[in-house]
């Protein structure tokens, strides 16, 4: 992929649109959706009551399948003469990449078609509980919320080139951290207080990313997108640079469209985690996709959508590695 990102930004290609333009005339505009969700995870993270309990730090948790409703929307406002728009929900253009984060924010459409965006990030779906302690052995583990608020700042198509730039903040914090609790509760335990402290997850991120959107025939367009993270945990165990490149691509039918993503990214952790005395070293794979049915039934506005993914979390440290699998069937309506 990274090859793919070199050779995509050397050897250009007619552009195409990397957002949907603003309406032309003022007023309200969006999407409801709703999905049916088959989602299968064998993380030691996932809280489910059917993981609550594990009697090895040495493997990943137990495999839980649950079907659930995934409800996704947009609200937005135009002001048409001011090109700007104020909008709240999970944005079109980061549902296609396989992210589902609600965002609240503004957006403005400069004349040399370079689209400025800031947002606020108060909810991310899938990161709303944790374990108290993951590393409860032969007990029930309690679980705890996570808060997590941040902003987004993007410039995309810049002077209607198709690249893009995009900066993220966030903070996360867990409401009862209690890690390393038990085991240091246990006779000779190697654990010390300060190792508890290595161990704490609270944490402010920051990411950066650069895309290049071109069109690879009329209807279909490739866009690799790089990013850099960098996490500062409170514990040093947890803080980490990670690398990720991904692959986008698309294709816009009259009737039919499809999006694939393809991900890979690599994680560098800072210090020695006291519970498995070495240091982290993780590897992710995912693949991501989406094909749409535009105006089923002769129903104008409305779409059925289908998403797959499949996501692959490797790890120097067995207690890390977890692979899990999405699909989802829904129909969505654009008003």
């Amino acid at each position: 992929m990274l090859i793919t990102f070199t050779v995509c930004c050397c050897f250009p290609a007619p552009i195409v649109q990397a957002q949907k333009p603003l309406p032309k005339d003022s007023g309200f505009s969006g999407y409801i959706e709703l999905l049916g969700a088959y989602i299968s995870s064998n993380s030691q993270f996932n809280t489910d009551n059917k993981n609550e309990r594990t009697d090895s730090l040495e493997k990943s948790g137990k495999r839980v399948d649950n079907v659930k409703p995934l409800p996704l929307g947009l609200i937005a406002y135009t002001f048409a003469e001011l090109r700007t728009q104020l909008f709240l929900g999970v944005l079109p253009e980061t549902v296609v990449q396989g992210q589902f984060r609600v965002e609240a924010g503004v957006r403005h459409d400069l004349l040399d078609g370079t689209s400025l965006r800031a947002s606020a990030i108060p909810i991310t779906p899938f990161e709303k509980e944790t374990w108290e302690d993951p590393f409860v052995v032969g007990q029930n583990r309690k679980e705890t919320d996570i808060t997590s608020y941040g902003f987004k700042l993007a410039a995309e198509n810049i002077r209607a080139s198709g690249m893009g730039l995009e900066y993220r903040w966030k903070q996360k914090k867990i409401d009862k951290e209690q890690s390393g609790k038990f085991l240091i509760s246990q006779p000779a335990s190697p654990l010390t207080t300060d190792d508890l402290d290595d161990l704490k997850r609270d944490s402010k991120s920051h990411r950066f990313s650069a895309e290049y959107s071109f069109e690879l025939m009329p209807r279909m367009s490739l866009k690799p997108i790089l990013r850099y993270t960098r996490v500062d945990a409170k514990g040093s165990a947890n803080s980490f640079h990670a690398l990720a490149t991904q692959l986008s691509f698309s294709y816009l039918g009259d009737k039919w469209r499809a999006f694939v993503n393809g991900i890979f990214k690599r994680e560098w952790y800072d210090d020695t985690h006291p519970v498995f005395d070495k240091t982290r070293r993780d590897f992710n794979l995912g693949m991501f996709a989406i094909l749409a049915y535009k105006d089923p039934f002769g129903l104008k506005d409305f779409r059925i959508d289908w998403l797959n993914g499949f996501f692959v979390s490797n790890s120097n440290i067995d207690f890390y590695e977890s692979t899990n699998y999405l699909t989802a069937l829904g129909i969505a309506y654009n008003f």
